[in-house]
């Protein structure tokens, strides 16, 4: 949708949604045993995936329109269906290569969390950004980061141009060192989406 009228409701932020990713309760976080994997018993971060959606289905269906498509887990199943999973939390460490989130990578400097501008043009579009640090994350200061492009296809694919944009809250909620594994089937939560205190808007006009 080029227009933003046209796209002004579909992409407001939402008050509050049901979330299927872990979450904080008092200091420790909770999540389901799917999302457990070794990497949380050394990480440095822990990113918990919500999505501006009124189901898992249309999160889903949204994120398979992205270029990497990199929150997405595909499971083959048995009888050769293939299956897409959200996902709903990630471990990343401030050293290796384990820094890259979507289009941003997290830095750690003098104790402080930095959030850097990662540009993919086919996940952005033009035109191009440099790479160069948007904020530092701090505990319970909401940050909105708003971003966009466009991208030409090539005649012979038969694609039309696309037109993309991207918009994020990152909410720093706190730290922990113990967690609890649910039961299945995990119900999640509800959670409100946090008000941005600050915004970084990157956005352009496109023609």
């Amino acid at each position: 949708m080029k227009s933003f009228s046209d796209r002004k409701e579909l992409t407001a932020w939402k008050n509050e949604i049901k979330s299927k990713s872990a979450y904080l309760e008092a200091e420790k976080l909770v999540l389901s045993k799917p999302d457990y994997n070794p990497d949380l018993l050394n990480c440095d971060l822990i990113i918990l995936n919500d999505f501006n959606s009124k189901s898992e289905i249309e999160a889903i269906e949204s994120q398979n329109q992205r270029w990497q498509k990199k929150l997405i887990d595909f499971e083959v199943k048995t009888d050769g269906q293939i299956w897409a999973n959200l996902k709903q939390v990630q471990y990343f460490t401030f050293f290796g290569s384990q820094r890259k989130f979507e289009i941003f990578q997290l830095n750690i400097v003098n104790g402080q969390i930095e959030l850097h501008l990662f540009y993919d043009l086919f996940e952005i579009g033009e035109p191009k950004r440099e790479n160069f640090k948007l904020c530092n994350l701090e505990m319970n200061i909401p940050i909105e980061i708003k971003i966009n492009g466009k991208l030409d296809h090539s005649l012979s694919s038969g694609r039309e141009r696309s037109y993309k944009e991207h918009c994020y809250i990152f909410h720093l909620i706190g730290e922990t060192d113990e967690f609890e594994l649910t039961r299945e089937p995990f119900r999640g939560s509800v959670k409100q989406i946090p008000k941005p205190l600050k915004t970084v808007d990157l956005m352009k006009d496109l023609y």
